[in-house]
């Protein structure tokens, strides 16, 4: 308990570091797809593969950054005796996998759970804006997508009113399918 402070103290700031890497990172991915986008088009709708591929490729980029900066601090500080370790550790805490046979030291053993929830956090946000840059690009129209709108969830009650007529733009029957 005597390590609590220091210990949540290099949290914040590594964690604070990560998330300056995740902004400026996602910044420039942005930028470039938006570079991409203006100066090359293809005929054959080639950006449908470049411009995911190019996103994930950037993200796992992003992400090895941010796994190196805690990989770094745990081998400077001592934490684990090789680089390697403190790689592999920091790499199964930050994706949240957990057994990774390499332990730190019980007074600094938040630090990785901690890394943990990071790169949960940080996982999220880049899937978030890979959701994004796709529907962006065109990818969620209804003609491109085989299920009708509402056909896997039912609408709410709000929108529905009384309740006593089919949601707008379905058949009764269809209806009966969604309760």
């Amino acid at each position: 308990m005597d390590n609590l402070i220091p210990e949540l103290m290099l949290s914040t700031a590594v964690v604070s570091a990560t998330v300056v890497i995740h902004l400026i990172g996602l910044d420039i991915l942005q930028i470039l797809t938006g570079w991409h986008l203006e100066r090359f088009t293809t005929w054959i709708h080639l950006d449908r593969m470049i411009v995911p591929l190019g996103i994930v490729l950037g993200l796992f980029v992003i992400h090895g950054f941010e796994i190196w900066i805690y990989a770094l601090t745990y081998w400077k500080m001592g934490l684990l005796p090789t680089l390697e370790q403190s790689l592999y550790f920091s790499t199964s805490a930050y994706s949240t996998l957990g057994e990774t046979g390499a332990i730190l030291p019980i007074p600094w053993r938040i630090v990785g759970v901690l890394e943990g929830i990071n790169g949960m956090l940080l996982i999220g946000w880049s899937t978030a804006f890979l959701f994004q840059v796709l529907s962006h690009l065109g990818w969620e129209g209804e003609e491109a997508h085989p299920l009708p709108k509402g056909a896997i969830a039912r609408p709410s009650p709000r929108s529905r009113g009384s309740g006593s007529a089919s949601p707008q733009g379905t058949k009764d029957s269809d209806t009966e399918l969604m309760q």
